[in-house]
């Protein structure tokens, strides 16, 4: 599989950046880690979007995506354990979940109703941390959490302006999978590490 020639190919483009220079191991094994991130970042969103395209979702897809990134940038969230798990979790939630609730339309009370639950929850639960990268600055918490009520509230307000029901429905359902991604239910299922900041 792909996935697994990653770290071959980041080893070899990284050799190549080093090419003319000699440089110790740390250094190297940083600028080795970049590059992996980036192959892998590039792989999974080619095998998202492919599969969009074969669906023909390629619009749904991305919007859904784009309302999702929007407010994950400061709330941060759950990742995937490996880089084959989040490739078939991003599949599955930005292509298989768009596939089946392209054509509802939901009511203006409904919409209302979701949209002021998901920013209490984004009030609520954002920014949320991870094993890998506590968040153990309080100040640093307090100005995510308002830059992610801030974004949730700029994409809600753009999808109110929306006549078109289906996008209506689709921003929302990008909202509601990164709200899923910080709520601690979530890690409590999944068997991971919530408010990892306060394990200091």
């Amino acid at each position: 599989m792909f996935s697994l020639t990653v770290p071959n190919m980041a080893a070899k483009i990284t050799r190549t950046i080093f090419r003319d220079r000699e440089v110790d191991e740390d250094r190297f094994a940083i600028v080795k880690y970049g590059v992996e991130i980036f192959l892998v970042n590039v792989t999974k969103g080619i095998t998202v979007y492919l599969a969009a395209a074969l669906l023909g979702m390629i619009w749904q897809t991305l919007i859904v995506h784009l309302s999702y990134l929007i407010v994950r940038r400061h709330s941060f969230g759950l990742h995937a354990k490996t880089s084959l798990g989040c490739t078939i979790t991003s599949v599955v939630v930005f292509v298989v979940l768009p596939y089946i609730v392209k054509e509802v339309q939901l009511s203006g009370w409904m919409i209302v109703l979701i949209s002021a639950l998901i920013l209490l929850n984004i009030a609520i639960f954002s920014p949320s941390d991870t094993e890998n990268i506590p968040l153990f600055n309080a100040q640093k918490r307090h100005i995510l959490r308002r830059k992610s009520i801030n974004n949730t509230i700029v994409v809600i307000f753009i999808m109110l302006l929306i006549s078109n029901g289906v996008v209506k429905s689709l921003i929302l359902l990008g909202l509601l999978i990164q709200v899923i991604s910080i709520h601690p239910w979530t890690y409590f299922l999944l068997k991971r590490r919530y408010n990892n900041y306060a394990k200091k």
